[in-house]
């Protein structure tokens, strides 16, 4: 399926040696919220690498999609869209400093929801954070709602805590990933046969939520060296929060597309 662009300055990044990728590696990095700085892949020493070999493949293969928008001065926006089943989600969003202001966010997400519809896909999705309210209001006006709701909570005392025994399931997989890229997933399994997925970026960890996130963390940052952890948890009207302390947190938004295969 051949992806057209919809406007002349919109462009798919395409070329594995562009050098434009290092400045949408860059530029990506910038619309993560300061608490979680080094937290994201997008922060990985490697994450150029990462795009580089994501936009290898055939544009009819790929499920990571750029969309950027350059200018004399390099790289202005970029939009960075995952391919899921029948949805297309917005994973980063950025716009240069001093291209603010001139609409090109809303340009790209035009250019992704047309996109969307290009690929077949029923619905967008996104993740905003709450210390972001002009992104979240852009994203209310492009008709996306809220669907649910995140904290990412540092994890307290994570080397005193009692870890649980675990094998690791996919060590050397994860290995290569994180030595090329620097950041990869690690499945652990437990004695009780329960399994669990951490993502690791650099020495930083994230681990599943409480109860598990301690011990988790306390079997895995020996193994790793990492010298930070933390969790998300699911933030509800009927249930508590928990007291630990906030990074930052997240409003996961939709928007259904209308059905125009008839």
């Amino acid at each position: 399926m051949r992806l057209f662009l919809t406007a002349a300055e919109i462009e798919t990044l395409d070329d594995p040696q562009d050098p434009a990728l290092g400045d949408t590696a860059d530029l990506l990095a910038t619309s993560v919220p300061p608490g979680c700085a080094g937290l994201v892949a997008y922060h990985a020493d490697g994450y150029q690498s990462f795009l580089a070999a994501a936009v290898t493949p055939p544009r009819t293969a790929r499920t990571l999609i750029l969309r950027a928008i350059r200018g004399p001065g390099g790289l202005r926006a970029v939009a960075d869209w995952r391919l899921l089943p029948g949805q297309l989600f917005l994973n980063g969003i950025a716009v240069r400093g001093d291209e603010r202001g001139q609409g090109l966010g809303s340009r790209l997400l035009h250019d992704g929801q047309e996109l969307a519809r290009r690929l077949g896909c029923r619905a967008m999705l996104l993740d905003v954070s709450l210390d972001n309210p002009a992104a979240h209001r852009l994203y209310l006006r492009h008709g996306f709602t809220e669907v649910s709701r995140s904290r990412w909570h540092e994890v307290v005392g994570a080397r005193t805590s009692g870890p649980i025994s675990i094998r690791l399931v996919n060590w050397p997989a994860f290995a290569a990933h994180h030595t090329a890229y620097g950041f990869g997933d690690l499945t652990v399994r437990t004695t009780s046969g329960e399994e669990f997925g951490i993502r690791v970026v650099g020495t930083a960890v994230r681990v599943p939520a409480e109860p598990v996130a301690g011990p988790l963390a306390a079997a895995v940052s020996p193994l790793l060296g990492s010298d930070r952890c933390f969790w998300a948890e699911a933030v509800t009207d009927q249930c508590p929060t928990s007291t630990a302390p906030g990074l930052a947190e997240f409003v996961r938004m939709r928007r259904e597309l209308a059905d125009t295969s008839g």
